[in-house]
């Protein structure tokens, strides 16, 4: 494989609405899965703002080796992962692609029998659609987001403090 094909690996873009089964589960587009052989392996986890946020296992790998960094003993540090990881669910896509929702998660992002899947470049939100419709940034915004990264791309989290106040 290419190493221009290996970067693009693990990209989401767009948006996807989808139906949630009566066994809780939503299917993938086909685009942002590997292949048919392949492990579509990914954690889902609470989001802000009523959203979850489906992390690909390499990203969410690179994050448990942070977390391990943090002594168990703070008790700070020990509530907030204690609550997260208690929502928290690993997920294997079956052939067709679909994961099922646990209802705590489902609960939290308010999702019902529609949800928005969106592709947050390196990750992908859930959100009901409704309340995305609400919380989106207008085009605009979002080129202010990426004019500011082009011209300061060492200040990633300032850049986006300032633009989206």
């Amino acid at each position: 494989m290419s190493a221009e094909k290996q970067a693009m690996q693990g990209l989401f873009l767009g948006e996807h609405e989808v139906t949630v089964d009566s066994q809780r589960r939503i299917a993938l587009p086909s685009q942002w899965r590997k292949g048919e052989d392949a492990e579509n392996h990914f954690f889902l986890m609470p989001g802000r703002e009523n959203s979850l946020q489906l992390v690909p296992a390499d990203t969410f790998r690179e994050l448990v080796n942070k977390l391990r960094k943090i002594s168990f003993a703070d008790n700070q540090a020990a509530v907030a992962m204690a609550s997260i990881g208690s929502m928290a669910q690993e997920c294997l896509c079956d052939k067709q692609g679909r994961f099922a929702l646990n209802k705590k998660l489902m609960e939290h992002a308010q999702l019902q029998e529609r949800v928005l899947l969106l592709g947050a470049v390196t990750t992908i939100q859930i959100w009901n659609p409704d309340i995305w419709r609400d919380k989106q940034v207008d085009s605009e915004t979002g080129l202010d987001v990426l004019q500011a990264l082009q011209e300061r791309p060492d200040d990633i989290n300032d850049v986006l403090k300032q633009t989206l106040k």
